[in-house]
């Protein structure tokens, strides 16, 4: 069977074309499937949320700080029973996306001595973990950290800045170990 000159350069032509198209569609490389994936992140506990927490995307992380309403009592680790809820639909979406590390850092505001407050800033932290564990949350995906009131958000002149700053933050991370499979 003969094919005609004009039909073999169409039939070239769409080859050529379908082989290039395919060249040009290359796998997704670790540092673009990380950044859907922390977006994806984002997009969910902004869903989730919002109303009680701003969720910002920091470099390649997620940060999360509850602010609707106090998060602890002056002195105390225990988070306020009003913010179970919210921290139970955080903990759905952290169970979602098994691939992440989460990093807790506790606060304190600037009364009292320093070094009881990085021991509270620590038992804050540990109590967020603690919470987020009780929502199954495996554990050895969250680490803790105190900073005590080294690093605030607001102002310790008042006491709404000092409430603000009694706060843990939590910090979502890719876990590239997590995806060598």
């Amino acid at each position: 069977m003969k094919i005609k000159t004009k039909t073999r350069a169409i039939i070239l032509t769409v080859l050529i074309l379908f082989t290039a198209s395919c060249a040009s569609q290359k796998k997704l490389t670790s540092e673009e499937i990380k950044k859907v994936y922390m977006q994806d992140i984002y997009t969910a506990l902004t869903n989730e949320i919002s109303n009680d927490a701003e969720v910002e995307i920091v470099e390649d992380s997620v940060k999360v700080i509850f602010t609707n309403g106090i998060l602890f009592k002056v002195n105390q680790n225990v988070i306020v029973d009003e913010l179970y809820p919210c921290f139970s639909r955080f903990a759905k979406v952290l169970n979602k996306y098994v691939n992440t590390t989460i990093l807790i850092t506790g606060h304190t505001d600037n009364t009292g001595d320093e070094r009881i407050n990085i021991d509270l800033s620590q038992k804050r932290a540990d109590s967020a973990k603690k919470l987020l564990a009780e929502l199954e949350v495996l554990e050895s995906r969250i680490f803790t950290l105190g900073h005590g009131s080294a690093i605030s958000i607001d102002s310790n002149s008042t006491l709404t800045g000092r409430a603000r700053n009694r706060r843990v933050e939590f910090i979502i991370l890719y876990n590239y170990h997590e995806n060598k499979k």
